[in-house]
């Protein structure tokens, strides 16, 4: 009788986010990848597969000769296999066709050169799965990919099906499939390593050519929490069969020593076994983050579901239909996502019509310095792609600020790289300014993109007449990268009180009008507690006017709505004109706002006069470290006083702030014009309260300034911006 036996494939995949701080990658290097890959370099029996994002395999080829030469020795001796993906780990679904190509080449480029290895399976960024992808991964030459065994779960394949490869394809262009087994997972490296050996003998069989693979983020195997400690301090690892020996030395030995698990790669099973079946897979990626991306009403209500099914016996059979949501969706459940993906896709536009004007070039040595240059312009949107900022689970994702500064900053790079060009080209485009009617954001409607050799100021008339974007170009900044303080499933935590979580009700723009009580206080206005007693913070205004008079871009602005009384139900008429100037250096906003003046009804008039202000949001985004922040104001002594720290919330009469990031050698300058001579000002940080993979966190997201008007039958104001 033949025994049985189960091959197991193992795959570690090495990831940073582009532009991730150097102090937390030596960190990782430190306590995971160096000790990993010399366990695996011990090893010389056990087959591994890898997998680097290009902007991390880019640092360790220049920092870390030694890790990279153990490498190069076991892609020799046959050791490993290295797979490639996308060069800066973007989510392919949502990256048009040309980057897909563009970056699975450039990564699958560089294996070859350093290792001399031929890529055959591609890495998928958070495991996102979409039914075209055999299509260009083929294109590419590609043979395989590694999905999650979620993906498999609503074909009707069970836990014992995903023991198997399958194939599948897309307009006749096949690829095979790898499901991840879910139980491995799980037990490395939490449990002993005689759990999973175990587990492994449930699953053998006499046929031999079963499979589980066991794939694990290199930074599970050495960062998260006490994982170092488990996995290579001797006396530390689990006491329980393993005698405290660390885990993975431990495991490779439990490999070793039971000869009916069978070590090979990936491309060495799919050689030796065909496919089980064709396969046709939904959109999916794995279970939690088709749990995170939902709305935060509906994930609250589908996680409780889920657990239920999963642990009642009787209707266990129902969770393997049980179905999240789609992973695209994190671009409308985070409007900063689709803004920054928007803009990729805007800029990539931008780049492309560039391209083809180089077909009015003659000059050959001119055409060579372009082609450079549009070459570093390419690159510089592929890193605007990594996936790390555009969702969020129990990783920071989009609430990491200095990753969505990554983005910005690299497609504000590239657009400064199309300027170059176009000025080469063009001579007469040096210095310029225009006004673009847009649908940027794809939802329909129209926003207006006010763009020079300076500025970038992007005005959404459909949420408010409020500006998006605000980008400072000679320094590649964008200073609205601020995130608004989205409420979010875990917040109903018994961790957290309620007044710790604050939550906005209307998204971080600039020029946001609120009407409010003349009693609301600034931690009312701080926490978005306080009524609303207007009809125009998140409502649509009428462009009347988008011109340019000489250097000057000018949008207009017009919305006729209503304040409420504040002691009655009734409503007084009153019409909003909002003007935004961009000009070379200042950028300059004027709301005029005229009360109708009703026979009769003088009292309501009076009363909304009387009781209500109306306040206007100017929140800004500063990259640099926090404790560097500088401020001052004309009408204020600040020195001294510890209550004036940047991030500390304040209220002061005044008309003027200056606001500085010492890191970034940048100042932002407010001057508030208006015929009221005691304006007050609210200052107070924007603090999103988010849960990570290390517990509870406080993120920064920027500041907000919300200078107070009182009202009249015809208020005018202004605001003058100055960046430098």
């Amino acid at each position: 009788m033949t025994e049985k036996s189960i091959n197991l494939p193992i795959v570690f995949h090495f990831h940073q986010p582009v532009d991730n701080f150097d102090f937390v990658i030596e960190d990782c290097y430190k306590k995971s990848y160096a000790p990993l890959i010399d366990n695996i370099f011990k090893f010389e029996d056990i087959k591994i597969t890898l997998h680097f994002s290009g902007n991390l395999l880019e640092w360790l080829l220049k920092k870390k000769p030694d890790f990279i030469e153990k490498i190069k020795i076991m892609a020799k001796r046959s050791q490993i296999e290295i797979i490639g993906g996308g060069y800066y780990e973007p989510i392919f679904a949502i990256i048009p066709y040309r980057d897909k190509i563009a970056q699975m080449k450039k990564l699958s480029d560089l294996i070859k050169k350093e290792f001399g290895l031929d890529v055959k399976g591609a890495w998928l960024s958070e495991r996102v799965w979409e039914p075209n992808y055999p299509s260009f991964l083929n294109d590419v030459g590609l043979k395989y990919v590694i999905v999650d065994d979620n993906h498999f779960r609503s074909t009707g394949i069970t836990e014992e099906g995903t023991l198997y490869s399958y194939i599948t394809e897309d307009e006749g262009k096949t690829l095979r499939i790898f499901p991840i087994n879910e139980e491995l997972r799980y037990l490395t490296p939490w449990k002993p390593t005689y759990l999973s050996v175990d587990y492994l003998r449930k699953m053998a069989d006499n046929e031999g050519n079963r499979m589980a693979l066991l794939i694990s983020d290199a930074e599970k195997m050495g960062v998260w929490g006490t994982t170092h400690q488990i996995c290579y301090i001797e006396g530390q690892g689990h006491q329980d069969g393993d005698n405290g020996k660390p885990f993975i030395p431990s495991f490779f030995e439990q490999i070793r020593n039971n000869k009916w698990i069978n070590s090979l790669t990936l491309s060495e099973y799919m050689e030796k076994y065909p496919a089980k079946s064709l396969v046709y897979l939904p959109t999916a990626s794995y279970d939690k983050m088709e749990e995170w991306v939902l709305p935060t009403d509906i994930r609250k209500n589908f996680k409780k579901i889920r657990k239920s099914l999963r642990e009642d016996e009787e209707k266990k059979e129902i969770y393997q239909f049980l179905r999240g949501g789609f992973w695209r969706y994190f671009l409308v459940k985070y409007p900063e996502s689709n803004n920054m993906h928007k803009k990729m896709i805007y800029v990539r536009n931008k780049l492309i019509n560039t391209e083809e004007n180089l077909l009015k070039v003659e000059n050959e040595q001119l055409i060579s310095v372009i082609l450079k240059k549009i070459a570093e312009a390419w690159d510089e949107i592929y890193k605007s792609q990594c996936n790390d900022c555009y969702w969020h689970g129990l990783f920071g994702g989009v609430y990491l600020q200095f990753l969505r500064f990554s983005v910005y900053t690299h497609l504000i790079n590239a657009e400064r790289m199309i300027d170059d060009i176009n000025s080469l080209i063009n001579p007469k485009m040096k210095s310029y300014i225009y006004i673009t009617p847009i649908d940027f954001i794809k939802d329909s409607k129209t926003q207006y993109l006010i763009e020079s050799d300076v500025f970038n100021v992007y005005v959404n008339p459909n949420d408010g007449g409020t500006i998006f974007e605000l980008d400072y170009k000679p320094k590649s900044y964008n200073l609205l990268n601020t995130l608004t303080r989205w409420p979010e499933a875990y917040h109903d935590s018994k961790k957290l009180e309620e007044k710790e979580v604050l939550a906005d009700r209307f998204k971080r723009n600039l020029s946001r009008l609120r009407f409010i009580h003349e009693e609301v206080t600034l931690e009312e206005l701080w926490a978005d507690q306080y009524y609303e007693f207007g009809d125009f913070i998140d409502e649509s205004f009428k462009v009347t006017s988008s011109e340019k008079e000489g250097k000057i871009a000018i949008i207009e602005m017009e919305r006729i709505g209503s304040i409420k009384d504040p002691d009655t139900d009734e409503r007084n008429p009153v019409r909003i004109t909002k003007d935004i100037y961009v000009e070379e250096r200042e950028i300059e906003i004027k709301v005029r706002i005229i009360f109708d003046e009703i026979h009769e009804k003088e009292k309501i008039l009076n009363r909304i006069i009387k009781k209500v202000n109306v306040a206007i949001d100017i929140p800004f985004f500063f990259n640099g470290d926090t404790t560097k922040f500088q401020w001052e104001s004309r009408q204020i002594d600040l020195k001294n006083d510890k209550n004036t720290e940047f991030l500390e919330p304040l209220q002061f009469i005044g008309s003027h702030l200056k606001a500085y990031d010492k890191t970034y050698d940048l100042s932002f300058e407010i001057e508030i014009s208006s015929k009221e001579e005691s304006i007050k000002i609210n200052k107070f940080p924007i603090i999103a309260y988010v849960y990570t993979d290390e517990g509870y966190k406080e993120i920064y997201q920027g500041i907000n300034i919300t200078p107070l008007f009182k009202l009249n039958k015809n208020l005018e104001f202004s605001l003058k911006l100055k960046i430098s």
